[in-house]
């Protein structure tokens, strides 16, 4: 009896830290999504920029 609560524990720990990473890896992909975002704003800038020259 007391395994299978150690195991509950583990098991229960272990889907904690696959949360907290699954939101850490949500905040990142927004991030890079920001990211990328800027540079094609940049670029567009930049070609617009071309284009007036």
């Amino acid at each position: 009896m007391k395994e299978v609560l150690l195991l509950t524990e583990k098991v229960d720990q272990a889907g904690t830290m696959l949360s907290e990473i699954s939101k850490e890896l949500r905040e990142h992909d927004r991030r890079l999504v920001r990211i990328e975002t800027l540079v094609e704003v940049a670029q567009g800038q930049k070609s617009l920029r071309g284009h007036d020259s």
